[in-house]
């Protein structure tokens, strides 16, 4: 006679809670995969709009050291400088064009911010070259961002997702060492970057110091009139060149050419009112006036 034995294993209980828990945590664990798939796709798409800012703001660094220098019949350096546009003649390296006459091959760019949307501004790049030996002495009227109206032969965008007025904020991304175009010595390029607005991880911030190697302002003229019994001492000593390039003086009385070119001028004078006026001009042909009318008592 045998004895029954035992029967281990599991109920029917015990097997469905167990299927349950599995397909619980292999649920949670695809869901971390998915979320994880996701931010990594954000991640990849942040590095790349990053990415192209920074190569963006590298070309503007090279242009701007590459500008081309202030003379006389060429305005050169930078030709607008405005909080969201600049425009500015640079000597172009990278490309086989035919320049004819332009052997210094000049040409004229723009970068300028899109806001149309606020939330994904576009950073704008245009171009216009030349085979005469003169450029344009100014740039282009049209204000518009992209300007398509054919002042410019090549357009394109650089940089997407630019955040600087979101929200209604006034964040320049052009920054100038001065406000009148002809005297900036430097740029200061800072560029805000947000993917998904609102959302985390918040934007990025891009900033970028630039001097102009070849900016050559135009001088400052000022002079003094005193009068000594009846000679008149012109001094131009409060003349000055922001370079810290050499000047050379022209004086005229009554618009008539003095025959000395010195800084300081003193001649006898007759009686009554005389219109004085001195004339600078740096090495690279730049120029520029005072004025000053005296009475000889």
């Amino acid at each position: 006679m045998s004895r029954a034995q035992a029967e281990h294993g599991f109920t029917l209980i015990e097997v469905l809670v167990t299927m349950a828990l599995a397909t619980i945590i292999f649920g949670a664990t695809l869901s971390v995969l998915d979320v994880f798939q996701r931010h990594n796709v954000v991640d990849q798409q942040r590095n790349e709009v990053q990415d192209n800012a920074r190569n963006t703001m590298d070309q503007v660094a090279r242009q701007l050291r590459n500008v081309a220098a202030p003379s006389a019949g060429s305005p050169g350096a930078i030709l607008v400088t405005s909080a969201y546009s600049m425009i500015f003649d640079t000597v172009d390296t990278s490309t086989t064009y035919a320049w004819g006459e332009n052997k210094s091959q000049t040409m004229m760019v723009r970068y300028c911010l899109n806001n149309e949307n606020p939330e994904n501004e576009i950073l704008w790049f245009q171009s216009k070259r030349w085979k005469s030996l003169k450029g344009p002495e100014e740039a282009p009227a049209g204000t518009s961002c992209p300007d398509l109206g054919g002042s410019w032969e090549s357009s394109r965008q650089v940089a997407q997702h630019v955040t600087n007025r979101i929200g209604g904020a006034n964040r320049p991304m052009f920054v100038y060492s001065a406000a009148t175009a002809p005297q900036t010595a430097s740029v200061e390029v800072d560029m805000f970057l947000d993917l998904r607005p609102g959302h985390r991880p918040g934007e990025t911030q891009l900033t970028s110091g630039i001097g102009l190697r070849n900016g050559n302002r135009p001088p400052i003229a000022a002079f003094t009139a005193t009068q000594i019994n009846e000679f008149i001492r012109l001094d131009a000593s409060a003349s000055n060149d922001p370079d810290g390039l050499a000047l050379t003086y022209k004086w005229l009385k009554d618009g008539t050419a003095m025959t000395s070119t010195a800084q300081v001028v003193e001649a006898k004078e007759t009686k009554g009112a005389h219109t004085y006026e001195l004339e600078v001009t740096d090495p690279g042909g730049l120029k520029e006036t005072a004025k000053e009318t005296v009475t000889i008592k």
